[in-house]
């Protein structure tokens, strides 16, 4: 049975920096959750989507949204993260409201998978 789309929508994610030397930096991607994982692409102008990570909601320890007194260098100002593994990914959404969305899909998405 193929997995069902529970929501998609473009966010900002921050770079995890896996590596020492990389630089930090934030991009739009499509994010879509469905019941086995979460993925994200770039999409660029006329061309397909590209994926560029996915992780599995039983990989998934963690989602909670994120209260900063720092400035937020990105034009989405609503933080959550997902920690899974020993990274945690920092996503933006544009307003409180998708945010929560999010953070209650892949919280219910987790506990079912």
């Amino acid at each position: 049975m193929y997995p069902r789309v529970i929501l998609n929508g473009m966010l900002i994610k921050k770079s995890q920096q896996k590596k020492i030397t990389s630089p930090e930096n934030y991009k739009e991607r499509l994010f879509v959750l469905d019941t086995k994982e979460l993925k994200y692409s770039e999409c660029r102008p006329g061309r397909k989507p590209v994926l560029k990570g996915s992780i599995q909601l039983s990989k998934i320890k963690c989602v909670e949204a994120v209260n900063s007194e720092l400035p937020i260098p990105c034009h989405y100002k609503y933080p959550f993260q997902v920690y899974y593994g020993n990274y945690y990914l920092y996503i933006f959404a544009p307003d409180h409201t998708c945010r929560q969305q999010w953070v209650t899909a892949l919280k219910e998405g987790k506990e079912t998978e």
